[in-house]
């Protein structure tokens, strides 16, 4: 879908102009996009991609620590994290000082999948910046750091 110059109501309001609802969407057709060759390729979902990747950075965690640190729903997180434990991917192990809390590490098997699937990561990266100059990349990224900082600010700014 291209975006209109000009809003179809007559608000003056354009919704495929607002940096959310854009981001929104682009993010939707790259989720789809993972979605659909992760499936196929690894027989895994993104949510799971995304689990397996967080603790290959966090180290060992919590369902909860996952969840913060990608801003994801943690039922949805536990769900995820269910399955992969299903699959022998991640080890769930009580915590020490909490036996109801239960602490998150991947497996050999987990570690192995998370190599594979992040080299085929880094290949779609590059397919999808075809055509994009270095500074251009590193210009992008810098301006998503600014425009996350400021939305981290305004979230923070409406605590409850």
């Amino acid at each position: 879908m291209a975006a209109r110059s000009e809003p179809r109501d007559d608000s003056g309001y354009d919704l495929t102009r607002v940096t959310a609802y854009r981001l929104a969407v682009l993010s939707n057709r790259l989720t789809l996009w993972s979605a659909r060759v992760y499936r196929r390729e690894f027989g895994t979902s993104v949510l799971e991609w995304r689990v397996l990747s967080i603790l290959a950075v966090l180290g060992p965690a919590m369902a909860r620590d996952v969840a913060e640190f990608s801003v994801l729903d943690k039922s949805n997180v536990s769900r995820a994290v269910g399955r992969l434990t299903a699959r022998g991917l991640v080890r769930q192990t009580s915590h020490p000082e909490d036996g109801r809390s239960r602490i998150l590490t991947l497996t050999g098997e987990g570690k192995a999948l998370h190599r594979r699937i992040g080299a085929r990561s880094r290949e779609r990266q590059e397919a999808l910046f075809e055509g994009f100059s270095a500074a251009e990349r590193e210009q992008l990224a810098a301006l998503l750091d600014r425009l996350d900082a400021r939305a981290r600010a305004l979230l923070a700014a409406t605590d409850e």
